[in-house]
């Protein structure tokens, strides 16, 4: 795995920015029937707004805008740019609690989701605030997991809007949505069966590269079979390498992305930011194997989505 990473960072340190061609990503396909992903380069609440109006989504009678509250010293999404996205939803911003010290309860969350801005644009939520009720949902056809277990309030909703920072430099796993609506959404539990490859409900596991990779699929399709009514939004706002990727170049921002299909975002995302820091295909081969991109692969073999998407440039 370090040797990989090496080759991974070695490969990237050299790369320079240049100014992003939509029509070289990878994954990119004029096929009409491939799920749609639409972007625009305006990274604010009304930007936000655009890619989002652009899904069509039918707003049920309650809406959970799961998002990450944060650590103490993460680089975490910008509160303000939901400020739209809840007046237009009355949608509730929800988390779950962690299996760290500054994010074992729902007492220390709200208190983060305070520290980093998210009480005060609109109300916030523990889905497990309630930690003697869990929720288990079951995983169908997947590669190791039976089920995924988050907090019982999740049941509460109906309409699912999912919005992600994403992180291309954040070890061990790709930081997308993917991992937002799977451990994420993991109470302490559902999170150590995730990291166990499904094995052990109580304590965390360092786990083989393959097995978390395969286990956040399953807990994504869990969680999509579950409730039906989901976004997804990935905001590309730039941010500084997290990992051991030394000599690899902050990475600007791009903007914000959105679509009904979870794999396509997050490939759409990843391909948008590899773009811009891996200087060819080894480089982006490299880093993919490094950071578990495979989780792509695994979620569409389940039927989580399809990583091939029709890129639709909303500022044209």
């Amino acid at each position: 795995m370090k040797l990989i990473l090496s080759l991974a960072c070695a490969l990237m340190a050299g790369s320079a920015l240049f100014a992003q061609d939509f029509r070289t990503l990878a994954h990119r396909t004029d096929d009409k029937d491939a799920p749609a992903v639409y972007f625009t380069s305006d990274i604010s609440a009304a930007g936000l707004m655009k890619v989002y109006n652009a899904l069509n989504q039918d707003i049920g009678k309650k809406v959970a805008i799961k998002v990450s509250f944060g650590g103490t010293d993460e680089q975490v999404l910008d509160a303000r740019l939901l400020s739209d996205l809840i007046k237009k939803t009355d949608g509730t911003m929800v988390d779950c609690n962690g299996l760290s010290g500054n994010r074992w309860t729902a007492a220390l969350n709200l208190a983060l989701a305070k520290a980093n801005g998210f009480a005060a644009v609109g109300n916030v939520q523990m889905l497990d605030e309630d930690e003697n009720a869990h929720l288990d949902m079951p995983v169908k056809n997947g590669h190791l997991l039976k089920y995924a277990r988050t907090g019982s309030r999740f049941a509460e909703y109906d309409t699912i809007i999912a919005v992600h920072r994403f992180k291309l430099h954040s070890l061990p796993a790709l930081g997308g949505n993917i991992k937002n609506i799977s451990l994420c959404l993991g109470n302490r539990s559902g999170k150590c069966i995730i990291h166990s490859g499904g094995t052990d409900e109580k304590h965390y596991h360092s786990t083989a590269p393959d097995v978390l990779a395969k286990s956040f699929a399953d807990a994504a399709k869990a969680a999509l079979d579950y409730k039906k009514n989901w976004a997804f939004i990935n905001v590309l706002d730039g941010f500084k390498p997290e990992d051991a990727c030394h000599g690899t170049k902050a990475v600007r921002p791009i903007g914000i992305i959105a679509s009904r299909d979870v794999v396509a975002a997050d490939r759409c995302s990843l391909d948008l930011e590899l773009s811009q820091t891996a200087s060819d295909a080894a480089a982006r081969t490299a880093w993919e194997t490094a950071h578990q991109a495979d989780v792509l692969d695994y979620a569409e073999q389940i039927g989580c989505g399809k990583r091939n998407y029709r890129f639709v440039n909303l500022d044209e």
